[in-house]
């Protein structure tokens, strides 16, 4: 059972988000390419020249390729950090 001293109760979600971000970069990246994707797709939902299904499903590829893009590039980026850098702090 978790104590009342593992979890900062004052801390404000801009404050856990900044402290999360630092340790993991990828996650900020992650958040601004899904915002991204979704404000590309609802700009150019209106131009569309095809049916809103094959829409779709080309803006649910791009995403997933987008998500599966910021794990390897984090997963890099953690074994590089850890194993060449030497980083002790490193989980």
């Amino acid at each position: 059972m978790a104590d009342t001293n593992d979890v900062p109760i004052d801390q404000s979600i801009s404050d856990r988000f900044l402290e999360k971000g630092r340790k993991s970069p990828f996650l900020i990246a992650s958040l601004v390419s899904l915002a991204g994707i979704c404000a590309y797709g609802a700009y150019n939902f209106k131009k569309k020249n095809i049916s809103t299904q094959f829409y779709l499903i080309q803006l649910r590829v791009a995403a997933q390729g987008t998500a599966i893009a910021c794990l390897t590039f984090g997963m890099v980026y953690h074994m590089i950090k850890k194993h060449v850098l030497h980083d002790k702090n490193e989980p």
